[in-house]
């Protein structure tokens, strides 16, 4: 029996100590009608909420969720405290409206992490980030270490001065990342205030093991740079997402003058990186144009998968789909449509250039009709598991090129299941 009370006893300590940690967080409220007198405990009622960005982030303690009212608030989300793996800090917009952060100063960002490696476990969603510095700077360096696992979900971010997402990392080991950008809206990024700069990236440095999916890209330059000088990167993931009018030069005149414009490139040593499942269409005016660039600077780049993508209507003759003069980029399942100079180097299988009869193109609707050359014409690649609409792969005998799986019964939605009892 003692043996039993020495066991069960430190079990009930850490069961009461771990109850006690999730009692602690708290949720905070902040209302462009609110207060920055009211005291922490008054503002954790959504009635009686602080007023400003500063006045609600300073009452968070690491895992506290801090909830801003439809408005507009002036400042930048500086130095939130960092949560944890099981309990991230979070701030949000409220249900059913969306904040919208402006800067009161010329550098001010939505989120600035000055602080390396403490800035981390954070999730910022829900919110419009308009006319910023940059949309997101987490700052670090191998004394103050690097940001990791920041969620950036469902906000939109437009007409910055610099960057939307701009990101540090370390030269080697490659520390600092493990990031999801998920579900954003990203346009007009590097507009400049008062001038533009050509050729800036939209998301600089995206980190390592870093996710980038299901967000929109349009009326940009460069959109995803795996790239800062000096770094090697690694294992990145790019899926299901949507670029258009990128490269535009034709109908966005602030972007002339730029020497390259793509939807992604990778420009550093690395490895790993998986770019699959997106759609990339109506862009690319000039000759300077790559839907995927893995270029010189990635001499060391090794397992760089490029699967199932969709390229349509890139403008320029000369604009590439995917341009790399490595071996290691492997070109596997891709459609490309009335797509420029289509793709060169890298190893190329199952690629379709012919018309592979999408639903209504011209609505960008590239859902593949029954009849399709697409359809179970690809061959199974590894970790794309489902699509651009999250349909599980095959659907018939075999993938189906492109973004999109289709069943061949003419819409390309995933086939009823068939064969159900019940118990």
């Amino acid at each position: 029996m003692f043996h039993l009370i020495r066991i069960i006893c430190p079990l009930l300590v850490l069961a009461a100590l771990a109850s006690a940690g999730a009692a602690q967080a708290a949720t905070y409220y902040v209302a462009t009608t609110g207060n920055d007198g009211t005291t922490c405990a008054q503002a954790q009622n959504s009635g009686t909420p602080r007023r400003t960005i500063a006045g609600g982030v300073d009452c968070l303690a690491g895992g506290d969720t801090l909830i801003f009212a439809a408005g507009t608030y002036a400042g930048q989300i500086l130095n939130p405290p960092g949560g944890s793996a099981g309990a991230y800090t979070t701030i949000k917009g409220a249900e059913g409206g969306r904040p919208k952060i402006v800067k009161a100063g010329a550098f001010d960002r939505g989120l600035y992490c000055n602080n390396g490696v403490s800035c981390h476990y954070i999730e910022v969603r829900g919110f419009e980030f308009d006319s910023p510095y940059d949309g997101v700077k987490l700052y670090g360096t191998d004394a103050l270490g690097y940001a990791h696992h920041i969620n950036f979900i469902n906000n939109i971010v437009h007409d910055t001065t610099n960057t939307a997402l701009l990101i540090f990392s370390s030269a080697t080991g490659f520390v600092g990342g493990d990031h999801l950008i998920q579900n954003n809206e990203f346009h007009h990024i590097g507009i400049g205030t008062p001038g533009y700069v050509p050729g800036m990236n939209v998301i600089y440095n995206p980190g390592n093991r870093t996710i980038i999916e299901g967000n929109i890209f349009h009326n940009n330059t460069n959109c995803i740079g795996i790239w800062a000088a000096g770094l090697t990167l690694q294992n990145v993931v790019i899926r299901r997402n949507r670029f258009y009018d990128i490269g535009r030069m034709d109908i966005d005149t602030w972007q002339v003058g730029a020497n390259m414009s793509s939807a992604v490139h990778v420009s550093v040593p690395g490895g790993g990186h998986q770019i699959y499942n997106n759609l990339i269409y109506n862009s690319g005016s000039t000759s300077v144009f790559r839907g995927i660039n893995v270029g010189a600077r990635a001499n060391s780049t090794t397992n760089f998968s490029i699967y199932n993508n969709t390229f349509y209507n890139l403008l320029h003759a000369s604009a590439y789909c995917v341009l790399t003069p490595y071996a290691a980029a492997q070109i596997k399942n891709n459609i490309a449509y009335l797509a420029g100079a289509g793709f060169s180097g890298g190893t190329q299988e199952n690629n379709l250039t012919t018309n592979p009869s999408f639903v209504d193109a011209d609505a960008a609707n590239f859902r593949l009709q029954s009849g399709s050359m697409a359809i179970d014409a690809g061959m199974t690649v590894p970790g794309v598991t489902v699509d651009y609409a999250g349909t599980p792969r095959p659907q018939g005998a075999a993938y189906d090129i492109g973004a999109y799986e289709g069943n061949g019964a003419g819409d390309a939605s995933p086939a009823a299941p068939s064969g159900l009892k019940i118990q």
